[in-house]
This record gives C-alpha cells, structure tokens and sequence, in this order.
C-alpha cells in the first residue's frame, strides 16, 4: 500500500512543495514491533530557506529521521508535514519523487555523471550542466 492505512490521499498542486518546510510533531518511531522506540516525541520545524545541519552520536538517529522522511520505514505515532501536507497521506512515488536527502557518506554509483544527477531522464542537458556550473563543479 503507497498511502498510509485509514488516511486520505492528499491533493498537491504541480509545484509541490514551493517552500520547503518540513515539520516533525511527536514523532514515534520503532524499526519492528518488539523493539524500543528510536525516536520518541522528536517535534521540531525546518523553516524555508534554511540550511539544517543534523548532528549527534552514532545511534542517535540522524539517518532514521531522513527514513521517515522518505517513508522507508513509517511512524508509530506522530505526523511530518512538508509544506503542510502530511507525508504520511502522498502517494509514496510522489513524496520520493519531490524530495531530496543528501547522504552524508558522498557516493556516486556506476554509470556517468548525468545518470547519477537525473536518473529519472527528466532534467534537460543545458539545465544540468547550470547547476553544476552554480554549484562550483
């Protein structure tokens, strides 16, 4: 199932999220039903246009926050919202589709450079080669 059980599809407009900001509230998470929680209560706002670094120990739950994000592994309790749409009600190739998460180990995977920025084909060349130019590459 791509939509939570007992939710509601949310509508988005083409734009989707225009902002950016992402809000965790009294978010609960556990990886099986028999083990403690790894997040327990975890509220905070990503306001737009910041940049958010995320830091802490080994275990502390740096990389399980970017998995619910991109619903890898879905919440016991509590909601995340993106621009005010509940992650837990968009269809999971959409929510995977309009969001990024930048890994903290950098990794480029088999194939060229294009590949590896667009795997999807849907970014024009000139588009590509402008960003890479912006981001000093």
């Amino acid at each position: 199932m791509t939509i939570a059980e007992g939710t509601t599809k949310e509508t988005l407009d083409a734009d989707w999220p225009a902002h950016g900001k992402v809000s965790f509230k009294d978010v609960d998470l556990r990886y099986r039903p028999d083990c403690d929680l790894v997040l327990q209560k975890l509220s905070f706002d990503c306001e737009p246009g910041h940049k958010v670094g995320v830091v802490g120990r080994t275990g502390a739950g740096k990389s399980t926050m970017c998995l619910v994000l991109s619903r890898i592994i879905e919440l016991e309790s509590g909601t995340i919202h993106i621009d005010g749409k509940e992650a837990s009600k968009i269809e999971l190739e959409t929510l995977r589709e309009k969001i990024t998460v930048i890994p903290q180990d950098p990794v480029i995977f088999d194939g060229t450079l294009k590949a590896n920025l667009d795997p999807t084909g849907l970014i024009p060349d000139e588009d590509l080669k402008n960003i890479l130019v912006e981001a000093g590459l």
